[in-house]
C-alpha cells in the first residue's frame, strides 16, 4: 500500500502518524454510528429471547453503511462490540457477529441499541481478531472467543478499580471519561488523512486505514481514545521516538502487510475479508468491488510493560 505521512504527533509515551493513501473516497457510505442517529438503521436483539453473539441490523436507507470492528452498541439485553468491520447493504437485514462486554445484565433497557463514542481498547480488540481468525479458518464464523472477551472486560475493571455492578466495560470508560477525553485533546486530526498508526515509544501499538476521509475523522476521537485507555498504566518517561523512525517503522509496517500471507473470507455483509496474523500482529483488510474499506493490524505481543494490568503505575497524563 502506498502511503504518504501527513503529520507527526505525539503526547506522553503515545505517538501517531497521520497519513494519506494512494486511493481514498473511492466509495460512498456512512457510518453505523451516524446512521443510528440519523434513524437511517435500526440494531436490535435477534428475538425477544436474545442471542449473546447475535443481532439483527435493519439498514431501512439507500446508502451503504459502514460499522468499524470494535464498535460498541449500548442498550436493549446487554451491551455488545462488533466481531469485525462489517459494510451494510443498503436496504437490508444483516445479522451482525458480536460479543458481549457487559456480562451481568440480560435484560432489556431499551428496544434497539444505540451507538457509543468510543471503541474497546486495543488488546480486547487484538485478542478478538486473532480468535475471529482462527475460526474462520477451521469453521467459518466470525467467533470472537467470548470468555476470553469477558476475561479482557474483567481485567480492564480491575486495573482501574471499577466496581461495575453488570462488569460493563463502558463503566471504565465512564469513570475516566474527564482523563481520556483530556488525553485525546492533546492530538489533532488532519482533515486530509485517512489513516493513522499509533505508537507506544518505539512500538507500533495498531494500524487503522479507511477509505473515507469523513469516515476517518470520525473515528479519530475513538481510535485515541482507546489508546489512552491501553497504555494509562505506563510510568512517565522521556518518549524518544523521532519522526525519522516513526516514518520508517510505518513502511516497514505496511510492506510487512503488503507480503504477508493472507486467507480470504466473504465479508459479513457486503465485500470480502482477507485476514492475515503473524507472532506478534493480527488483522483484516475488508474490500469491496476492489476497494479497500477499511483496514487493521494490531499488536499482539506480550510484553509486561505495555499490557500489564495487574500493577497500577502512574498515569501518563
Amino acid at each position: 500500500m502506498q502511503v504518504r505521512t501527513l503529520e507527526f504527533q505525539k503526547h506522553g509515551r503515545l505517538s501517531i502518524i497521520q497519513l494519506l493513501t494512494a486511493q481514498q473516497n473511492t466509495l460512498d457510505y456512512i457510518s453505523g454510528p451516524s446512521a443510528i442517529k440519523s434513524d437511517l438503521i435500526q440494531v436490535k436483539e435477534v428475538s425477544e429471547s436474545g442471542s449473546v453473539n447475535n443481532l439483527f441490523v435493519y439498514n431501512l436507507s439507500d446508502k451503504y453503511v459502514f460499522f468499524m470492528d470494535g464498535d460498541i452498541l449500548v442498550g436493549a439485553k446487554q451491551n455488545r462490540v462488533l466481531n469485525t468491520s462489517v459494510l451494510l447493504v443498503p436496504n437490508s437485514k444483516t445479522t451482525l457477529p458480536v460479543s458481549c462486554v457487559e456480562q451481568g445484565r440480560w435484560r432489556h433497557t431499551s428496544t434497539m441499541f444505540k451507538n457509543s463514542d468510543y471503541i474497546t481498547p486495543q488488546k480486547l480488540r487484538a485478542d478478538k481478531s486473532r480468535n475471529v481468525s482462527n475460526n474462520l479458518r477451521t469453521r467459518s464464523q466470525f467467533d470472537a472467543g467470548q470468555s476470553e472477551v469477558w476475561k479482557n472486560v474483567e481485567d480492564y475493571q480491575m486495573f482501574f478499580k471499577v466496581a461495575s455492578p453488570t462488569m460493563n466495560l463502558s463503566d471504565v470508560y465512564a469513570k475516566e471519561e474527564k482523563n481520556f477525553d483530556q488525553f485525546t485533546k492533546n492530538f489533532n486530526l488532519n482533515n486530509d488523512a485517512n489513516g493513522i498508526i499509533l505508537f507506544v515509544d518505539k512500538k507500533v501499538l495498531n494500524v487503522e486505514v479507511f477509505n473515507r476521509t469523513d469516515i476517518y475523522a470520525e473515528y479519530f476521537p475513538k481510535i485515541i481514545k482507546s489508546a489512552a485507555m491501553e497504555i494509562f498504566h505506563l510510568d512517565k518517561k522521556e518518549n524518544d521516538l523521532t519522526e525519522v523512525e516513526a516514518i520508517y517503522k510505518m513502511q516497514s509496517m505496511f510492506d510487512t502487510i503488503d507480503t504477508m500471507p493472507k486467507t480470504k473470507h466473504k465479508g459479513v455483509a457486503a465485500g470480502e475479508e482477507e485476514r492475515f496474523d503473524s507472532k506478534d500482529m493480527t488483522g483484516f483488510e475488508l474490500k469491496f468491488k476492489d476497494h479497500l474499506v477499511h483496514l487493521t493490524a494490531l499488536n499482539i505481543e506480550k510484553d509486561a510493560d505495555t499490557n500489564d494490568y495487574g500493577n497500577r503505575r502512574n498515569r501518563i497524563y
